[in-house]
């Protein structure tokens, strides 16, 4: 017993010793590897990180994210013309950003890299450019030669009823 007492307080010395002994100022100190991590290094040449969703908007002069600046516009089809195809394509949203005047929509595609500027000429009028009209009706719809194309996407609400409990 007397012997074990004293191997127990001789390891108990060594590793105090050890503690005290030794150099703690870098015990803090916290040694990170470099790892070369290159992100968002696709941009357009107006500078917009394209991968993390940037766009260049004229109307903001600046690069924003449509889908958190925009309207966003749905894709509208007739019932009667709707084909599978279309089912595809019904994710592929359009968003409108205006500029602070409200005279000048810009019109996001999907698929499309650049822009296009609707103006109007008073407030009321449609938003116009080319072939393309905006019109603020029960929210905005966008035609394309007089065929509507987009209308304002309406978040749908769903009801749940019964109990989230195995019972």
């Amino acid at each position: 017993m007397r012997i074990a007492l004293q191997i127990a307080a001789a390891a108990f010395l060594f590793t105090s010793c050890d503690f005290i002994l030794k150099d703690h100022s870098k015990d803090d100190e916290v040694i990170m590897k470099q790892n070369t991590v290159v992100v968002g290094n696709d941009k357009d040449d107006k500078g917009c990180v394209t991968s993390a969703g940037y766009m260049w908007s004229e109307v903001r002069k600046g690069c924003i994210r449509v889908f958190e600046e925009g309207y966003r516009l749905a894709p509208y089809k007739d019932q009667a013309e709707a084909s599978e195809e279309d089912n595809e394509q019904a994710t592929l949203n359009a968003y409108i950003v205006f500029s602070n005047d409200k005279n000048v929509a810009e019109l996001f595609l999907p698929n499309e890299t650049k822009s296009v500027l609707l103006q109007r000429e008073a407030e009321g009028k449609p938003y116009l450019h080319e072939d393309w009209m905006l019109e603020s009706w029960k929210g905005y719809v966008l035609k394309k030669s007089g065929k509507i194309q987009y209308v304002s996407a309406i978040a749908k609400e769903k009801k749940f009823t019964g109990s989230d409990t195995g019972e």
